[in-house]
């Protein structure tokens, strides 16, 4: 069972979330302590939220007051109300927070089903409640209620388990709660440095992102909207904004992720290449048989064609690893041209010229088995990028005693003396 603890300011956003989710019929209330309760035995969002204001002093120092938090037990656990309702109890009253009010919702919009638990963070005369090392402490306390209900261990629960999410389908219904599951699993396991690899990895969940550009009040805004689609990636639903969903999935959450991304690839990326290089090498006949073999070393390729079948993108993802790139992301080499180029003419196979990708191999092996660090990493990265360009250019022509690497460096040391000249002029 995992538990994830929030704090936060805004008592009526927390309350409202969940009770918005009963109105739906997509969540239940559990248990409420210390609460009004009316005649009928109900409780609604204004009650609710009235008595929990009540209790929070005016000239109270804590600004994150509430304390919201969501019990997850294994997807495979079934469990009753009773013992949901018993579970919470007991969770709160080791955490520390069996004194104060607090309001248990079960929510059923998505297969796994999960409570969700509001509270306070300050006691009525505004003393904090204890919150030193409190995951920590949380952490503790679901151990000891998986041991004592016998549930599925939250250490058993491996990232590919994570990963492996049913992908949307049209016909169950809650479509935006399928959506936002899938979105938001894949941003937290997943590393990408562009919305076309983010789109790679949804296509697997029959999912796609489009950005949209808005203009409201003089003022021009980015967005991200989430479009359900077919297998064959064709649009099947309506657009989801991203502001229907939550905080965390638009677009600049998207444009932060990605930014970190850019960095923490780096020393994935020699692995990866060399793979590919490897693989390349047995001169697959087929794009299929270049699937499975990546599959044997735990890539998969997935290969975009226009119309007409020519490949115009080609990405690497590793599941595991939770991390997409594009081919031309790898080096020059592994651009999309190339594998077109090649698969046109399997019997041109540029991967097996030695004075093109021979040093770059001995490097690449040495790169997979001693972890460089982000700079040197990064410094490779872009002398190869050099290197392939020289190529192109025709201003290098590789024989098997020059050194790449040297070469690239000095052509990186020209550009910047032909840079200086120019300034130097003005």
């Amino acid at each position: 069972m995992i538990a994830k603890i929030s704090a936060m300011e805004n008592l009526g956003g927390a309350i409202g979330y969940n009770f918005k989710k009963v109105e739906k019929g997509e969540a239940s209330i559990l248990l409420a302590a210390e609460l009004y309760q009316s005649n009928d035995g109900n409780y609604t969002m204004e009650d609710v939220l009235a008595d929990m204001q009540a209790l929070i002093p005016k000239k109270c120092r804590t600004k994150k007051t509430v304390f919201h938090c969501s019990l997850n037990p294994h997807p495979d656990e079934k469990l009753s109300d009773e013992t949901l309702m018993q579970i919470a109890k007991e969770y709160m009253e080791a955490l520390g927070y069996g004194k104060q009010p607090y309001i248990v919702f079960k929510h059923n919009d998505i297969a796994r089903e999960h409570i969700h638990i509001v509270s306070l963070r300050v006691d009525s005369e505004g003393k904090k409640i204890n919150d030193k090392f409190e995951k920590r402490r949380s952490k503790q306390i679901t151990d000891t209620l998986e041991r004592k209900y016998n549930l599925i261990p939250s250490s058993k629960v491996s990232n590919k388990e994570e990963v492996e999410t049913p992908k949307v389908d049209m016909g169950k219904g809650n479509i935006k709660e399928q959506v936002a599951s899938i979105v938001r699993t894949v941003l937290k396991h997943y590393r990408f440095c562009s919305l076309g690899e983010l789109n790679v990895v949804l296509s697997k969940y029959n999912l796609a992102v489009e950005e949209v550009k808005m203009e409201f009040r003089g003022k021009k805004y980015d967005g991200l909207v989430y479009v359900p689609t077919d297998e064959k990636g064709n649009k099947a639903g309506t657009p989801i904004h991203a502001s229907d969903i939550g905080r965390g999935v638009g677009h600049t959450a998207v444009q932060n992720r990605m930014q970190k991304s850019k960095q923490n690839v780096k020393p994935l990326i020699p692995t990866i290449r060399n793979k590919v290089l490897q693989i390349m090498r047995t001169s697959p006949k087929t794009e299929e048989e270049l699937r499975q073999r990546l599959e044997e070393q735990g890539l998969r390729a997935v290969i975009q064609k226009n119309e007409s079948g020519r490949i115009y993108g080609i990405t690497f993802i590793d599941d595991k690893e939770g991390v997409a790139l594009n081919g031309s992301r790898l080096g020059k080499g592994y651009a999309a041209n190339i594998f077109n180029g090649y698969f046109s003419n399997p019997t041109d196979n540029p991967f097996l010229d030695e004075t093109l990708y021979g040093s770059l191999s001995a490097r690449l092996e040495q790169s997979a088995t001693v972890q460089p660090s982000q700079q040197n990493t990064e410094e490779s990265d872009n002398l190869i990028d050099e290197l392939f360009e020289d190529m192109a250019d025709g201003l290098f022509l590789p024989t098997g005693n020059d050194d790449w690497k040297e070469t690239a460096w000095q052509r990186k040391l020209r550009r910047q003396n032909k840079v200086n000249i120019k300034r130097r002029k003005r």
